[in-house]
């Protein structure tokens, strides 16, 4: 299930990005940019924890079709270093925001989407922005404290396995975590969940399950939006979907959340033209 294939088809879409490095603590965060049409704010997408910029592998081709596309890799995740100090929202969001002036591109605004632990540090940036964030999408988003569901029975494969074990272990947690339908547990899945992984130097599962990004929203100047698989694994069902809805419109009484059928978690790789139809009507509606 490691082969060469998966790969090649991470490096090809990587190949057509333009890199861009800004700092972050004792070294640089890493960035890619997809350029698309102009007439649109860029798009910024943020991953979820222990992940990289590959979570948003199976969108990046269509959405730049429609307006330039950033993503990253976030502070002490994937090819970026760590963020400074006492690791925290703030502290992990603080060269997020910082190197936007450098990578945006002169755009004197932009819309944000955050993946799970990408949902809430993205809440942190919004904060930041101020007026300068267009729109701000939560997907499947964590930092709501009590709503957020710990997802038990992950595996950390041991160092002697084999690669066939590890890859075993890592589909299975994809499985209890990540995707809802079974068939959608593919190589590429595999492959970028298990690289994220053995890469990620940020223990974020106790910050996903503060409340942090509620404690965000009164300052969000952006609209707010939100979008969840109906079988997400962390959010506790449709019913408690919706009051993370109840909780946006407590500050923007017209929030929209799309709530998607047959998917999981990780929603935009499981049901990737489904999600990309709802997010793009959110940023244009």
């Amino acid at each position: 299930m490691t082969s060469a294939v998966p790969k090649e088809r991470v490096d090809a879409l990587l190949a057509t990005a333009e890199i861009l490095k800004t700092p972050c603590g004792a070294g640089e965060m890493v960035w890619q940019r997809w350029a698309g049409p102009s007439d649109k704010p860029p798009l910024v997408l943020l991953h979820g924890g222990f992940g990289s910029w590959t979570h948003w592998i199976a969108n990046v081709e269509r959405l730049r079709r429609t307006r330039t596309v950033l993503t990253c890799d976030m502070p002490g995740l994937g090819d970026s270093a760590e963020a400074p100090g006492e690791l925290s929202p703030d502290t992990i969001a603080a060269p997020i925001f910082a190197g936007l002036d450098a990578v945006l591109d002169g755009a004197p605004t932009f819309d944000l989407a955050g993946f799970s632990f990408g949902g809430l540090i993205g809440s942190r940036v919004a904060k930041m922005a101020g007026d300068r964030m267009r729109t701000y999408v939560a997907v499947g988003a964590s930092g709501f404290e009590g709503l957020h569901v710990r997802v038990l029975g992950i595996r950390v494969p041991k160092p002697d396995m084999s690669d066939a074990e590890k890859d075993a272990i890592h589909a299975k947690n994809l499985e209890i975590l990540m995707l809802w339908d079974v068939a959608k547990i593919d190589p590429l899945a595999i492959y970028t969940h298990r690289k994220n992984v053995a890469r990620s130097r940020v223990r974020s599962r106790p910050m996903s399950l503060g409340n942090h990004l509620v404690d965000a929203l009164p300052d969000i100047q952006a609209r707010m939006s939100g979008i969840w698989g109906v079988h997400d694994a962390t959010a506790g069902g449709e019913a408690e979907i919706m009051k993370r809805r109840d909780i946006f419109r407590q500050f923007q009484p017209d929030a929209p959340l799309h709530i998607i059928d047959d998917a999981g978690h990780w929603v935009m790789y499981e049901t990737p033209e489904v999600f990309e139809a709802a997010l793009i009507g959110i940023l244009d509606g």
